[in-house]
């Protein structure tokens, strides 16, 4: 217990921490140091300093401490669209990682606006956050000037144009490699490529991969990419794209797509071109977004590890910025191959 000659007395306002070190009879530094968990202080002195803060009410001011310390606690996350579905098990990852470790997110989306996005970057140099996790696949141009800069900025999914900047993605390229070796195991030569906008290289790795094959597998055949040029409607996209291949005449046998919310468009205007799927036409997505499996047939797709991708990337930034870790280059995650009922075997 406290000494009773030095304890707090009742209906008094709660202490300071000046007053919390001249009671334990050490300086402020110490009480400090103590309450943050620091090693330096012995175990008996942290024991005595915890007792009498939990006599006397003491509650630290975090706010206060982050400013001593020069920091905010806080990391921005930067989307496009907080609508897109592709993002939500994305953030939940980050929220929780940095929520265990203490430190609040914020979470700004640009509406793909470059002013915007600035505006957003101007949180970093102001000091209202301590980082930026980026899921746009770009970064504020307000923040380049900043020194040492690619130590508090992470990208994730989408890698950054800059170099040093540490991501956290999966291998496109790969992850298309194998979604077309199915596709020709099942049979299928006449394969087309629904693509993302091509300002993405996320995107440009998947379509890459189907031009490769294609060119070393079915030479004579359709090896057309068809790309959207936005992220904006990705829906409504794959479904006017598919649409004019249709009205077009072109009978592919399968539709490889470099989204999911793609593939559900494309998969509607094949069955209001009354074709049956996968019989006349199968599709394949990418990124098992939770409503590919519930899609009648059910969606073929790659699953990304999109929660992990959040959490990695969380982990990445909070290890650079408050532990002083080596920057990261790129962190590939396992993707899979998830095979549903859209894709027929052809004989």
């Amino acid at each position: 217990m406290i000494d009773k000659t030095m304890e707090w007395p009742t209906g008094r306002r709660r202490p300071r921490m000046a007053e919390i070190a001249q009671i334990a009879g050490v300086d402020i530094s110490t009480v400090s140091r103590a309450l943050a968990g620091s090693p330096r202080v012995t175990k008996e002195t942290r024991a005595r300093i915890d007792q009498i803060v939990r006599e006397t009410g003491y509650v630290m001011n975090e706010k206060a401490r982050a400013l001593r310390d020069g920091r905010a606690n806080q990391v921005l996350v930067i989307v496009s669209d907080i609508a897109t579905p592709f993002y939500s098990d994305v953030v939940q990852g980050i929220v929780e990682t940095l929520a265990e470790r203490e430190i609040n997110v914020l979470l700004g989306a640009t509406l793909r606006q470059t002013k915007r996005e600035a505006k957003l970057g101007k949180q970093l140099l102001t000091g209202v956050v301590d980082g930026i996790i980026t899921i746009t696949g770009s970064i504020p141009k307000t923040v380049l000037g900043i020194p040492g800069f690619n130590r508090k900025v992470v990208a994730i999914s989408r890698p950054a144009p800059y170099d040093g900047i540490p991501c956290v993605t999966i291998d496109n390229y790969a992850a298309t490699m194998e979604v077309m070796e199915h596709l020709y195991a099942m049979g299928h030569r006449r394969i087309v490529h629904i693509g993302g906008p091509n300002y993405s290289q996320t995107y440009r790795d998947r379509s890459a991969a189907y031009v490769d094959f294609m060119r070393d597998h079915c030479p004579v055949e359709l090896t057309k990419v068809r790309s959207t040029d936005s992220f904006n409607k990705d829906t409504e996209s794959g479904f006017e794209i598919m649409k004019s291949m249709l009205d077009d005449g072109s009978r592919p046998t399968a539709v490889f797509c470099a989204t999911d919310e793609l593939a559900i468009g494309a998969m509607a205007a094949a069955r209001q071109a009354n074709q049956a799927i996968p019989s006349d036409v199968s599709f394949f997505g990418f990124d098992d977004l939770k409503l590919a499996g519930l899609m009648s047939p059910p969606l073929s797709t790659v699953s990304v590890p999109r929660f992990q991708m959040g959490r990695r990337g969380a982990e990445v930034l909070f290890d650079q910025i408050y532990k002083g870790a080596t920057a990261s280059t790129k962190i590939v995650l396992e993707h899979r191959l998830i095979l549903r009922d859209s894709v027929a075997q052809i004989l």
